[in-house]
């Protein structure tokens, strides 16, 4: 491995954890201090107000003042559960007559598990049903709907508060994993009414089975968009945002909401799929709902939700208030996000925030250059995806082979002289500016930059945290083979729990680790280095292949063949040069 290669693999070993414990330690997230969960008695008189008092839609009384909606909980032995289910080619959706809500989705498109009798994956909200309300009296998740199917794709829910509102939902499932739906506040009392403080959830979502942690990074996500465009991650922030005090075991499975200003859009999401639901008008805050179970390893959230909060409304008399969303239930898949609109295509975070902002002039454009390159080789040649990334990483190094040979010859220039800077460090130890003086001027006149290995090194790296972001996150890989490896989007996992320390046998990090040390092997520049370098050379040569054993080894499998295939092609070209040089 000579100098350029030793950097850039240095500093991809450091700056990608470095990245993360400066996003999480030191960017502070824009939120408000987390507040508890309210009660419906609490919700039903104290309005949530959001950072930015929006417009209401529904006309406001003139007289002396509103009647609350008042808690009058149904004593009666709740009726028996009754489904509707609604579905088309991409979907099925089950709604219930408890909540008014979806409990069941179903994706025909994916399969649950890795195998070919694996039934499609089917998202489960039973417990807290998705599109349900928190908050309002006969709209919580043990009330009675009726339901009713008004067209293959369409149904009616509709349910009568004790207050006389008249709460209806007009729901159709649409193509590209959209859901539309209305919901109407009929107030059909002969006073005004007031609609309290509430909130519209999605459903909870967990990790996909199997999934390490170490894998995906931040596999757990909620996400806000408001309308002047900035978005949120704050899967980043969850261990932070669920703090609290105290032993483990005095905590339970607690929800905990959080306040934000008015938002266009929230999404809760694991490493594949998302939700997002996106009210028509802004005019609700944010909050950001998790379940969490303790293990030995803490406190750590196993699914979250995103929820709409919406402030208290007044209703008049023989009057509504009206307010229509979109939900998206499906995979995380860049084209049909974009297809969406509404910038629903940032949940892939394509883009960074916060200290690492200013990278995305790079960033951005290369992560969606190169998930497109990745679709477009797997689409037109044969060999799926696995053929799709060694092309890719072709091209990569094609494109950067100039950059890549001058950063070569530079770097070959600077190693001709270590022979007279060192002995001119000799000479001159005891007199720092003169042998600063001698230095400069051999560089002069040996045409040496000492730089000059750097520039090309440092446009490379965010090249391979795009690849970083795409390959690990990419639902496209999900359960695709190559060779001998059975999910590109997982590490290899052979004989899975029969390997001691390590749990299982990952063979391409392995492979990756000993092309480093072949790489480095061609690339020693050997005579021209001094004993003392020398000797580091030969430490360096298997310490860094075991670090990036190490870093790599639970890495997704896509990823991990991308930087096989990366030095392999490294190793052909040093070759190819080193053959030139001895027939020249």
């Amino acid at each position: 491995m000579n100098k350029k290669d030793f950097t850039i693999v240095i500093l991809l070993a450091l700056l990608i954890p470095a990245w993360m414990f400066i996003d999480r330690t030191f960017v502070a997230p824009r939120y408000a201090q987390p507040l508890p969960a309210p009660t419906p008695a609490a919700e039903s008189t104290t309005p949530v107000a959001p950072t930015s008092t929006p417009a209401k839609p529904a006309a406001i009384s003139t007289a002396p003042g509103p009647i609350p909606v008042q808690n009058q909980p149904d004593q009666k032995t709740l009726p028996a559960e009754e489904t509707l289910t609604l579905r088309n080619d991409q979907l099925q959706l089950t709604l219930s007559s408890r909540s008014g809500g979806i409990t069941a989705v179903t994706l025909f498109s994916y399969n649950a598990e890795n195998s070919t009798d694996s039934q499609p994956v089917t998202f489960t909200f039973a417990d807290q049903p998705a599109l349900s309300y928190q908050g309002i009296t006969g709209l919580e998740k043990n009330d009675t709907f009726q339901l009713r199917k008004t067209k293959p794709h369409q149904a009616t829910i509709i349910k009568r508060l004790p207050s006389g509102i008249q709460f209806e939902r007009t729901l159709s499932i649409q193509d590209n994993y959209k859901i539309e739906f209305t919901d109407r506040f009929i107030n059909q009392a002969d006073q005004a009414l007031l609609l309290p403080a509430h909130r519209i959830q999605t459903g909870y979502i967990a990790n996909p089975v199997g999934t390490d942690s170490m894998q995906g990074l931040h596999i757990l996500g909620v996400d806000s968009y408001t309308p002047a465009g900035g978005i949120n991650y704050w899967g980043r922030k969850l261990n932070k945002l669920f703090k609290q005090n105290g032993k483990p075991a005095q905590l339970n499975t607690v929800p905990e909401p959080m306040r934000l200003e008015v938002v266009d859009w929230v999404s809760a999401k694991n490493k594949f799929f998302t939700q997002i639901l996106r009210p028509h008008e802004p005019l609700a805050t944010m909050a950001l709902l998790a379940n969490r179970d303790i293990n030995e390893k803490g406190i750590m959230p196993t699914s979250i939700a995103a929820a709409l909060q919406f402030p208290s409304t007044a209703i008049d008399q023989q009057n509504e208030f009206n307010l229509t969303y979109t939900f998206f239930i499906g995979p995380k898949q860049f084209d049909l996000l974009k297809q969406a609109g509404n910038n629903m295509e940032k949940v892939m975070e394509f883009e960074t925030i916060g200290f690492w902002s200013f990278t995305n002039i790079l960033m951005e454009p290369s992560r969606k250059a190169l998930l497109s390159g990745m679709n477009f080789f797997n689409r037109t040649l044969p060999g799926g995806y696995g053929i799709a990334i060694i092309l890719l990483t072709l091209l990569i190094r094609i494109l950067f082979w100039p950059l890549t040979h001058k950063s070569t010859e530079s770097m070959k220039r600077m190693q001709e002289v270590q022979p007279e800077l060192k002995a001119l460090q000799e000479k001159y130890k005891k007199d720092p500016p003169r042998m600063q003086q001698e230095t400069m001027k051999l560089y002069k006149e040996k045409k040496v930059n000492p730089m000059g290995g750097c520039l090309p090194m440092f446009i490379q790296i965010p090249v391979f945290f795009a690849l970083f972001t795409v390959l690990r996150n990419a639902i496209e890989l999900r359960f695709s083979s190559f060779l001998w490896i059975r999910d590109l989007s997982a590490s290899e996992n052979l004989f899975a729990g029969q390997i001691p320390f390590v749990g299982a046998l990952n063979i391409l990090p392995i492979i990756m680790s000993l092309s480093m040390i072949w790489q480095q092997k061609l690339s020693s520049p050997g005579a021209a280095m001094t004993p003392e370098q020398q000797q580091q050379q030969k430490i360096m040569m298997f310490m860094m292949p075991v670090m990036m054993l190490f870093f790599f080894y639970s890495m997704p499998s896509g990823l991990v063949l991308y930087w096989t295939v990366s030095n392999l092609l490294m190793i052909a070209q040093i070759g190819i040069r080193n053959l030139r040089k001895k027939t020249a």
